[in-house]
């Protein structure tokens, strides 16, 4: 293949900020104006998979990019075609993604040579959990490394049906709090136990009780055998006093439902608490 570093020195002084001071050709390279603020990553690389898509990533510190190719040919990939994907940014423990139809931006490979590969790339309107958003501009990569990657087997768990139907509801100071997100785990290996979670965007239930127990009620505390938490914004209070009551307990199905109430060392008062689960 016939060399054109040259050309793509001299193509990405005209296209990249005019060759200013703050835009480097370093060998290797990859960059990018993110918000208007220079992004120069440390390290740098391009991983090939048997599948024939191409991943190039970066970092710096605790900034991060990556963006998934479907191909390794020269030539342009969009968002907006499906070409390109999997395109993140991370900044802080904060992780802006590429949202389909709502993100747009594209990749263009100019060379492959050497095992190394240049282009350019610009990114629109990432958006992270909260609904902000990132732009990146100028981007460009220069003689990154291509690796062979592996693509790691994925394992597949069957899942228990009564955790896919899981629920918990409660009422919190009066106010009826509905969770969103629940999980439900076995832990320790002698007298083991079962804990499960549930919570919103605010709040956050955890109840503690072993994995062997019968229906019947049950007195909640702090910590032991019987034990509750609530947190309010990531503010957790043990229990100081309450009531579990186990309707049923199937440990063939691994299905468990019951009620709660308790109030917390913080004053919260937990009451009509109900819970549907699977572990």
């Amino acid at each position: 293949m016939i060399r054109i570093t040259t050309l793509f020195m001299a193509v990405a002084c005209l296209i990249f900020s005019s060759c200013s001071t703050d835009v480097q050709i370093n060998n290797p390279a990859l960059q990018a104006k993110v918000d208007g603020e220079l992004f120069r990553t440390v390290s740098k690389k391009a991983m090939i998979y048997d599948d024939g898509t191409l991943v190039i990533s970066g970092s710096e510190g605790d900034k991060a990019i990556s963006f998934t190719i479907s191909s390794t040919k020269m030539g342009t990939y969009k968002i907006s075609q499906e070409t390109l994907s999997k395109v993140s940014f991370q900044k802080d423990q904060t992780k802006f993604v590429a949202q389909q139809g709502e993100s747009t931006g594209e990749v263009n490979i100019i060379e492959i040579n050497n095992n190394e590969i240049s282009g350019n790339f610009y990114f629109k309107n990432l958006k992270d959990s909260n609904g902000n958003s990132s732009n990146f501009n100028n981007g460009w990569f220069y003689r990154v490394p291509i690796e062979e990657g592996i693509i790691e087997e994925v394992v597949t768990q069957e899942i228990n049906p009564c955790l896919l139907n899981a629920s918990l509801t409660a009422k919190v100071n009066g106010f009826e709090m509905i969770t969103d997100d629940h999980s439900a785990q076995l832990f320790g290996v002698d007298n083991a136990s079962i804990l499960i979670k549930a919570s919103n965007i605010e709040d956050e239930i955890e109840i503690v009780f072993p994995s062997n127990v019968a229906p019947g009620e049950y007195s909640l505390s702090g910590s032991g055998d019987y034990s509750a938490t609530y947190s309010k914004r990531k503010d957790k209070s043990s229990v100081l006093s309450g009531t579990l009551i186990i309707n049923e307990h199937n440990t063939d199905s691994k299905c468990i439902s019951g009620t709660f109430e308790f109030e917390t060392r913080s004053g919260a008062q937990i009451s009509e608490g109900l819970f549907d689960f699977g572990y």
